[in-house]
């Protein structure tokens, strides 16, 4: 069952909501570059690589955003890192009801205390872990 969170993503300029996926398999979380232009990303100038599900890269700029609010969990100057969304990844998106700009990852759900259920398709408060 896919994993889906409300998802709000405030930028220097404007945000946006919506209902995003959650991908366990995904580190960061992703923000199609379109989107990430009309919020207002702050770029930082360094760009990662990303392999995809079918096994192909991407390339990402990270770039932070002024707040990221999951399931109502707040979390101010995140990161996130943007590329061009293809029409595939856009579409696959929509046809599950889902925003079609953003994918949330792991590492964002582990600093806000999140973990997602694949039983219930929800997110559920679990805490931060500290070693």
């Amino acid at each position: 069952m896919i994993v889906r969170a409300s998802i709000t993503i405030v930028g220097i300029k404007s945000s946006v909501s919506g209902v995003a996926l959650v991908d366990a398999g995904s580190v960061l979380t992703l923000l199609d570059e379109e989107i990430a232009n009309v919020v207002g990303v702050r770029l930082l100038g360094k760009r990662v690589r990303l392999v995809v599900g079918d096994g192909h890269e991407i390339v990402a700029e990270l770039g932070v955003v002024k707040e990221l609010i999951i399931e109502g969990e707040s979390l101010p100057e995140a990161h996130v890192a943007i590329t061009k969304f293809s029409e595939k990844i856009r579409e696959s998106l929509k046809k599950l009801g889902l925003a079609d700009w953003c994918i949330v990852g792991l590492s964002t759900l582990e600093i806000l205390g999140l973990a997602p259920n694949t039983s219930s398709g929800r997110l559920e408060k679990v805490g931060v872990l500290v070693l």
